[in-house]
């Protein structure tokens, strides 16, 4: 149907359209405010299920007042049409910067991670969970702020009605594990999913390649990822290691909330500019909390610069509207408790005459700014403790305490002597059970003059765990996965290393001048290092096999230059077996060519 107006705002333009209704520019007729206007879908206007689903978005959205989420402008009905206003974000999603072949540094992934993580903080304290976390869903305004929208099926602690377990909702790419297979989510399902959105940025591709959606299920629940540094170029190995925490198949392994993975990321990214190793900005969004927002600076600026969108004024992506709503399924028999909260969400729309006989009743109930929730501390009121609960509250205290010291990581000191005692042992087995104790002290303590030793043993561990995986696959004991152009090289390489180590030496030498040229990271560069490693030993094997060869080629060549004068014959066929046996020997040339002049001269 045609729409001209809904309450107090024009409508403007389509901004999109999905499975719940429909989604407008519209402009406020009083204040000139521009807004995205979501209707509900005719269809779907009648059915109290779909009505409630409806009702609890907006009660969600009163919940949330949030710089990097969509605000609430207000909710109203037009004779049986049922609509909200909220935030009109000028700029594009992520889901429409990668459609447009974007590729996003680790700086402004980092920046992404950070934002929508304060958002979720404010949510999940608010008892919503979002549960579909996506790039789509992901905006970013001209000013490089990124916000949050469509908590369409967001669902709220405490009121099973609307998504009970067993109801799959959310977008399959980027969906945890206990939520695919329809258990009760809680908020590291948003985590896994901006775990997910973080290495679909990070790689351009998505965290698993499925070639139908019980497939996709499936590897989420049992799969691990890609390493991201297979894709994602030069990112640091505290963002992907933080990724792949947030990617862990059990919600008890993954970062513990949201507030956590903040400092994380920002620590990560101090720690990295004290080390002179990038400019990055402090966030260019406030959080919402007591902190007054950053001013759009720095990195904020060329990412906001860069995230806007392309095309002609005027054209569809000048401003968008929260990403069009997901298809969900139609949701269990709603209850006294699930009609109730549709009676909450519209109690304060009066019954209303209609204004002609042609126009419909029409309400409007405008959300002031201070009626949305923001998280605030009531520090003032006075709190009225008995004794029993102070003696109460010095014992955890004291107990919390004990544990604390218990529980804190050890020194740097202590880190290293750990890590140095078991790579003095030799072993490759202790060296690899070092790895953790390593890229904990690397991450810590990036600046300390030990530092760069650790990086070595890291190496190394790389290096050995990736020619155990190349072992394995020659052997072939290795799932048949895909590999780089210089990974196939140097397998096929090694292939012959027994039985012709010339023809290894050659490959590899070839390998060497062919990517060698430059010092990359990541992949191609370990298998540089394995390949040069390599050649030095085949190098080392050869000449050993040259220097026994040769004495022993000296010898039967005399002979048979004793042989020649009284029998012919038997000199004729030693020349011919030093021919057969050596002419595919290169450091064998000398000795092969006397002995074709020697049978030349028969």
């Amino acid at each position: 149907m045609q729409v001209e107006q809904l309450g107090p705002y024009r409508i403007v333009r389509r901004l999109g359209r999905g499975g719940m209704g429909t989604v407008y520019h519209g402009v406020n007729l009083e204040t000139d405010e521009p807004a995205a206007v979501k209707l509900l879908a005719t269809g779907l206007a009648h059915d109290e299920g779909f009505r409630d689903r409806f009702a609890a978005e907006i009660e969600t959205l009163k919940k949330l007042s949030h710089p990097n989420i969509v605000r609430l402008f207000g909710f109203g009905r037009q004779g049986e049409l049922l609509y909200y206003a909220m935030e009109l974000v000028e700029g594009s999603s992520l889901e429409e910067e990668l459609r447009r072949g974007r590729r996003f540094n680790w700086r402004e992934v980092s920046q992404v991670g950070i934002q929508t993580a304060r958002a979720l903080r404010h949510a999940h304290d608010r008892g919503v969970i979002h549960r579909d976390l996506k790039p789509g869903n992901l905006l970013l305004a001209s000013d490089g702020t990124v916000k949050l929208s469509d908590f369409g099926i967001a669902r709220l602690f405490g009121n099973t009605k609307l998504t009970a377990p067993g109801n799959v909702v959310g977008t399959v790419e980027y969906m945890a594990p206990e939520q695919a297979e329809g258990r009760p989510v809680g908020p590291k399902a948003d985590l896994y999913s901006l775990g997910a959105v973080l290495y679909v940025l990070l790689t351009g591709r998505p965290v698993f390649q499925a070639e139908s959606l019980a497939d996709a299920i499936h590897k989420h629940r049992t799969e691990r990822p890609e390493p991201v540094a297979r894709y994602g170029g030069d990112v640091p190995e505290a963002l992907e290691a933080a990724v792949m925490q947030l990617l862990e198949k059990s919600p008890e392994a993954r970062v513990t909330n949201a507030t956590l993975l903040v400092r994380r990321l920002e620590a990560m990214e101090h720690a990295l500019s004290v080390s002179g190793q990038t400019t990055v900005r402090p966030t260019f969004a406030g959080d919402g909390e007591g902190r007054a927002p950053a001013e759009p600076d720095g990195l904020a600026t060329t990412l906001a610069t860069a995230m806007r969108p392309k095309g002609p004024p005027g054209a569809a992506n000048d401003a968008m509207a929260p990403a069009e709503a997901s298809q969900a399924e139609r949701p269990p028999a709603v209850d006294a408790v699930a009609e109730t909260r549709v009676t909450d969400a519209f109690r304060r729309l009066p019954a209303a005459e209609p204004m002609s006989p042609d126009e419909p009743a029409a309400e409007f109930v405008e959300v002031d700014k201070e009626e949305l929730d923001p998280f605030e501390y009531d520090e003032d009121r006075p709190a009225l403790v008995s004794l029993h609960t102070w003696i109460l509250a010095a014992l955890l205290v004291a107990v919390g305490a004990g544990a604390w010291y218990l529980l804190q990581p050890p020194t740097a000191d202590a880190l290293y002597d750990r890590i140095v005692t078991r790579a003095e042992s030799e072993s490759a087995d202790a060296l690899l059970a070092a790895q953790d104790d390593i890229e904990a002290f690397l991450m810590r303590f990036p600046g300390d003059p030990r530092a760069a030793a650790l990086r070595e043993y890291l190496r190394e561990i790389q290096l050995h765990r990736l020619q155990r995986r190349f072992d394995l696959r020659m052997r072939g004991l290795s799932e048949a996965k895909s590999l780089l152009p210089i990974e196939q090289a140097y397998i096929e390489a090694m292939y012959s290393v027994r039985t012709h180590p010339e023809r290894t030496a050659a490959r590899l030498e070839a390998l060497l001048t062919l990517y060698g040229q430059e010092e990359p990271s990541g992949p191609t560069g370990l298998s540089l290092e394995l390949a040069r490693r390599r050649l030095k030993e085949v190098r080392q094997q050869l000449a050993e096999e040259a220097r026994q060869h040769l004495a022993l080629l000296e010898e039967r060549l005399g002979a048979a230059a004793e042989k020649h004068p009284d029998r012919p014959g038997e000199a004729r066929r030693i020349y011919e077996a030093v021919i057969e046996l050596y002419h595919e020997k290169p450091w064998a040339a000398e000795a092969v060519e006397e002995a074709r002049k020697r049978l030349e001269q028969l």
